[in-house]
Formats: C-alpha cells, structure tokens, sequence
C-alpha cells in the first residue's frame, strides 16, 4: 500500500480512536475504511450533481478542521 501525506486534525484522530477502541480493529482499518465510505459518498453525489458535490466536499473539510 502506498503512504499518503494527509493530515488529520485532532478531532478527527480522536474520532478514528473512539471507533477503533468500540470496534477493535486497528487504526489504519478504520482509516481506511472511512475515507473510502467518504470517498463513495462523495462520487456517488457527483454522478448526480458536481457542483453539491464540490459543495459537500469543502463544508466537511471546513468542519473537519
């Protein structure tokens, strides 16, 4: 697998935390598997409309900070 150089804000690694000690699976799992659940929603809202998905995409990187 290839290394991304992403940085996460606090919250969002406290996030990933609190779900990896509810479901016990390690870290990078948990990452993973929500940046591709993010990443489906993201495409999905695209193929209908780009500019919501532009929309959707800045607002929750604005809230993520």
């Amino acid at each position: 697998m290839k290394i991304l150089p992403v940085k996460f804000s606090d919250t969002q690694v406290s996030k990933i935390k609190d779900v990896v000690d509810v479901v016990g699976i390690d870290t990078s799992k948990v990452a993973r598997a929500a940046m591709r659940l993010g990443i489906a929603q993201i495409v999905a809202l695209a193929s209908r409309d780009v500019d919501k998905a532009i929309d959707l995409v800045l607002i929750n990187d604005a809230r993520a900070k």
